[in-house]
């Protein structure tokens, strides 16, 4: 069996565990991390139902996991059981599943799995992204007046930081979303339902498959492990349609100084 396919059956039995708990949420135990930042106990059992299955196809392989201890190996798998648990534990049928994987310091694939809607985002580095076997050709808008720009909460922004990147954008005639799942949102934007995305301060398990997976559907986006710290620290998330980078540039200066990630032939 191909690697993408028990990565698909691994991300998709987690996501398929997750809405099972998502049901019975009222039931859940649920811990708090920091400021509006929740674990329960459906994270840390989907994320070990997906570290075992991983782990009976890939014996020799290394884990990095929200909720769990890493193991280092050449190739690595990167998982987040639930990215949007707010939305999970709150009844809002936004979050996913999210599994990437690394080898070499490279992301060479990405799934992602949205069990509210049984939709399966997977992409492969220089193969394109799809979505339920579907080739995704996003069409993006040119122009923040025409645009969807999807903003991520980050606690370690400042109030007046984030008001004005978002004032700027909606100076310019943007329409902002805001839904809670960055992993899904690069989907969104993957598919073409948005236009840009901006957060600075992503974790590896939140970013690096969407990153990916945007990436093949043909956006500029930002290269997650440019930093050799990228395991332990947060690093910038972006992901835009090609025409409308330029004015993106104009209107955050800051995005100038992000690392890309490099096209490569289909």
């Amino acid at each position: 069996m191909k690697t993408s396919d028990i990565a698909k059956q691994a991300v998709r039995l987690g996501g398929q565990k997750a809405l099972e708990f998502f049901t019975n949420r009222d039931q859940l135990t649920i811990d708090v991390k920091g400021p509006q930042d929740y674990v329960s106990e459906a994270d840390r059992t989907v994320e070990a139902i997906m570290i075992d299955f991983l782990q009976r196809h890939f014996p020799d392989d290394g884990f990095l996991g929200e909720e769990s201890s890493e193991i280092k190996q050449t190739k690595q798998w990167v998982i987040d059981p639930i990215d949007g648990t707010t939305n999970f534990i709150r009844g809002l049928p936004y979050f996913c599943t999210t599994l990437a994987l690394v080898e070499n310091e490279r992301v060479i694939g990405g799934w992602i799995f949205d069990p509210t809607r049984d939709e399966l985002y997977e992409a492969h580095l220089g193969d394109g992204a799809y979505c339920n076997g579907q080739r995704l050709q996003p069409n993006w808008r040119h122009s923040f007046s025409t645009g969807l720009v999807g903003i991520c909460h980050s606690s370690r922004l400042t109030a007046q930081e984030l008001a004005g990147r978002i004032t700027g954008a909606l100076e310019r005639g943007a329409i902002l979303r805001q839904p809670g799942a960055a992993a899904l949102m690069l989907c969104d934007l993957a598919a073409g339902r948005l236009d840009v995305l901006f957060d600075q301060h992503l974790k590896p398990w939140d970013s690096i498959a969407g990153l990916l997976i945007a990436h093949e559907a043909g956006a500029i986006v930002s290269d997650y492990l440019a930093h050799s710290d990228w395991r332990t620290s947060p690093q910038i998330t972006f992901a835009s349609g090609p025409a409308i980078y330029s004015e993106v540039l104009e209107l955050w200066p800051e995005a100038t100084n992000i690392p890309l990630l490099a096209h490569t032939s289909n």
